[in-house]
């Protein structure tokens, strides 16, 4: 297994080298493998156990603290959203498209809801009670798709 701390540069490492420099950090081993494996969650909402599970599993090797300080200083640069889904659990991403979270209470599946359909919410608030909502992430708990279905 080639670990992504140690390993030469691979396809997309130029641009999350550039990507990290152009935040204000220094493009360590431990910052790049830590975006890559963020990167390549294909959306999902890792916490840092997970990403640190990954990267133990690609790798071999890297300190869980350091998996917390790296998502830390990758979440304060900008370059990753912290995201809370109401199980207590701080979890990562990156937002290509800023958008809110729709969680199911059931069985804890996460849709990402779009600003779009926000501002609807934050319209219809303004004018049935003068409330204006702010800009702070959103978590809209409810029944996923499935568990409504198996409800009825």
């Amino acid at each position: 297994m080639r670990s992504p701390i140690s390993s030469a540069p691979r396809n997309g490492d130029v641009a999350a080298r550039e990507t990290i420099r152009a935040a204000g950090l220094r493009a360590t081993p431990q910052r790049l493998a830590v975006l890559s494996v963020v990167a390549r969650a294909g959306g999902a909402h890792l916490s840092a156990e997970d990403v640190w599970l990954r990267l133990r599993e690609e790798s071999g090797e890297m300190d869980r603290s350091t998996v917390y300080r790296v998502l830390a200083d990758l979440t304060e640069a900008g370059l990753l959203e912290q995201v809370r889904l109401g199980d207590g659990v701080s979890r990562f991403e990156i937002q290509d498209v800023a958008h809110h979270h729709a969680v199911c209470t059931r069985c804890g599946a996460t849709e990402d809801v779009s600003i779009r359909a926000v501002r609807a919410l934050a319209s219809g608030l303004r004018r049935e009670t003068g409330f204006v909502l702010g800009h702070h992430p959103l978590l809209l708990p409810g029944l996923c798709r499935t568990c409504a279905v198996s409800r009825d």
